[in-house]
């Protein structure tokens, strides 16, 4: 997938209904109310976060290569897209943001000091300026090593291996996987920088950046299902074992032991409507939320109604005909709408 087809992707699902600039705080997954809840509201979860490090000028670039390419229409207040983009297919992605948040960056750390150890240890070369310098990082590959026995050339075949194998078994293509090749380290052969990578494929900077994260998605994958011997090992810590950002968790066990909104938010020292987006957030994710002392089952139904009869998720849209209820009703409302329709 190409930072276009991402972006558009992303516009087709909230076409008319988000701002310009939504997608970009999506993929660099900033963690507002907003942000969050649109995930929910739109199933943008394979989008999350998976470009970070994303610059703003970089974004507005690319958007407006949409507009002079045809697929965006000018309109100041939402994403409004034209019959062409409309009528263009994107291809299924491996993406998974939502679930691995950023980790794949971690696991990708991890093996690429481990693949440089080995293939020093094969040439029975001791000493090397390592590959990464984060000590954590540095402590976890160390630990890891001394538990497979690293010393023993058969387990430097079998890891080596089990990479191909698992690699080649990932549904993606040769590109994507040749970037993730290029970019390790090992004996007297130096991994490729991002610019290398793009000027040998013709493809942009953000292009190789995203087909890195995409491959290691479905590689991960793959990992997690198969459980290779000594590369599921890698994964330790790598899968969010909550769907909840840390804070709404945080939240969660509030609510739990018996404490309102108000008191919550006092506890917490933070905004009652912060506190809304962490119940909006938990209601997104449990179907079972019970959303009654919140919403009522009539103004929950209405809501819904209202949405569906406009065809549309904006909250201004929906509270202009219903004035009764409140913002956080309306939000609460679309984020249980998809696990209760």
């Amino acid at each position: 997938m190409l930072v276009t087809e991402l972006i558009l992707a992303i516009m087709k699902t909230v076409d008319r209904q988000r701002t310009v600039s939504s997608p970009y705080h999506l993929i660099k997954g900033k963690k507002s109310g907003q942000t969050i809840q649109d995930i929910g509201y739109f199933g943008l979860y394979p989008y999350f976060g998976v470009l970070p490090k994303l610059d703003k000028k970089a974004y507005d670039q690319v958007v407006q290569g949409l507009f002079s390419q045809g697929y965006l229409l000018a309109n100041e207040q939402v994403i409004e897209l034209s019959e062409k983009a409309l009528k263009l297919s994107v291809a299924p992605s491996s993406l998974n943001g939502w679930k691995y948040r950023g980790n794949e960056n971690l696991f990708f750390s991890r093996l690429s000091l481990i693949v440089q150890t080995l293939s020093h240890v094969s040439q029975r070369v001791k000493s090397f300026d390592p590959v990464v310098s984060n000590e954590e990082v540095q402590n976890w590959v160390k630990r890891y090593l001394q538990r497979i026995q690293f010393r023993d050339l058969a387990v430097v075949q079998a890891f080596k291996k089990e990479l191909f194998t698992t690699l080649a078994e990932t549904d993606i293509s040769e590109t994507h996987k040749m970037i993730l090749i290029e970019r390790l380290t090992g004996f007297t052969i130096s991994g490729l920088t991002w610019q290398q990578i793009a000027d040998s494929k013709e493809l942009s900077l953000l292009d190789v950046q995203l087909m890195t994260v995409e491959v290691l998605h479905g590689w991960m994958a793959v990992i997690e299902q198969s459980k290779p011997q000594l590369l599921v090992g890698l994964m330790e810590g790598i899968i969010q074992q909550s769907s909840l950002t840390e804070t709404a968790q945080r939240t969660e066990k509030l609510f739990e032991r018996g404490f309102n909104l108000e008191q919550i938010a006092s506890l917490r020292q933070l905004k009652t409507s912060t506190i809304e987006d962490h119940v909006v957030e938990l209601a997104m994710n449990d179907p079972y939320f019970n959303y009654i002392p919140f919403v009522g089952h009539e103004q929950y139904e209405a809501i819904i109604a209202e949405s569906r009869r406009r065809k549309t998720k904006r909250l201004r849209e929906i509270k202009e005909f219903l004035p009764e209820v409140s913002y956080f009703q309306i939000r609460l409302a679309l984020a249980i709408r998809r696990e209760r329709r």
